[in-house]
């Protein structure tokens, strides 16, 4: 049994870590939590976006979208690094693979999304806008994009690496630090705001549920995914 950054349990008796490697080699992330109207746009296909429901698989550069008061929640295969989506978000999910691990980049173009991200090995982890790049290496955090107003970036444990796309500044967040880069270059920091950080919608407190991902690997044999989530 591995434990998943903290709400999520990943059981596997039959393949352990071998799931990355077992599937088809776009596949990076799982949406393990749907509220609302979630929708993708598939990255191999020119079709229009759709409804999509917990346990889809998610793979380099489907591109996902909120609605107003809707509410997603994915996991990367490899680390299990997780991305929660609040509404009104539009983003590229991205791993491009070195080795046994992703290089794991979300392209968001507007929204609001908490990254709480394992500790990273050979790959990186990045959240970038049309206004800034946010690199990470182990942290919990919540990034802002507005396209007119810029980011703003809640460090809420960890190190985050901010730049500025503009200007080329850069900045380190540390835990409890607030970084807002706007679009003509200017990025500041100072202590954060309480009142500030985003509200997590998740709903942590409900009793876990589960469902369960089939799929075959390169010999052709039947295994199961088994994702148990709040």
């Amino acid at each position: 049994m591995i434990y998943l950054a903290r709400k999520f349990t990943l059981i596997s008796t039959i393949f352990a870590g071998t799931f990355l490697l077992s599937q088809p080699p776009s596949s990076v992330a799982v949406l393990t939590k749907v509220k609302g109207n979630v929708q993708i746009q598939k990255s191999n296909s020119n079709s229009e976006f759709s409804l999509v429901k917990a346990g889809q698989l998610l793979n380099h550069k489907d591109i996902i979208k909120t609605s107003a008061n809707a509410f997603a929640v994915l996991i990367y295969l490899d680390d299990k690094s997780m991305v929660k989506l609040r509404g009104n978000t539009n983003l590229e999910i991205q791993g491009e693979r070195i080795g046994k691990s992703l290089k794991k980049n979300l392209e968001i173009t507007a929204g609001t999304v908490r990254a709480i991200v394992s500790e990273q090995r050979r790959g990186e982890f990045s959240i970038s806008s049309p206004t800034s790049v946010a690199s990470v290496k182990g942290t919990d955090l919540w990034f802002q994009s507005d396209n007119e107003e810029g980011d703003a970036i809640f460090c809420l444990e960890g190190i985050v690496q901010l730049i500025n796309n503009s200007s080329g500044e850069i900045v380190d967040l540390l835990m409890n630090q607030t970084g807002v880069s706007t679009p003509d270059g200017n990025l500041s920091v100072f202590a954060t705001v309480p009142a500030d950080i985003p509200i997590d919608e998740d709903d942590s407190g409900q009793e876990p549920k589960e469902f369960r991902i089939r799929f075959k690997d390169s010999d052709g044999a039947e295994k199961v995914l088994i994702i148990k989530y709040n």
